[in-house]
């Protein structure tokens, strides 16, 4: 079999990875507090708000994802 090629892998990916975590866990955090006495009609399920933390992780380390890209472009623009 060939081997191939490896990709290059930038060197600003895993802070910008590590950023969008950071982020993202904040807003989690922020979410879950600010919504843990709120007494509704009808509550939402704890399986809810699980799905909600994990959407609001994946899309922080998305958009760190997709500002790194950008980033890279403008600096690989110069």
């Amino acid at each position: 079999m060939e081997s191939q090629p490896k990709k290059q892998i930038s060197k600003l990916r895993r802070p910008f990875v590590a950023a969008g975590a950071v982020a993202g866990a904040g807003i989690s955090v922020w979410y879950l507090v600010a919504n843990f006495g709120i007494s509704t009609i009808v509550p939402d399920p704890i399986w809810l708000k699980f799905v909600k933390v994990a959407l609001i992780m994946f899309c922080s380390i998305y958009l760190a994802n997709l500002l790194r890209n950008v980033v890279e472009k403008v600096i690989g623009k110069k």
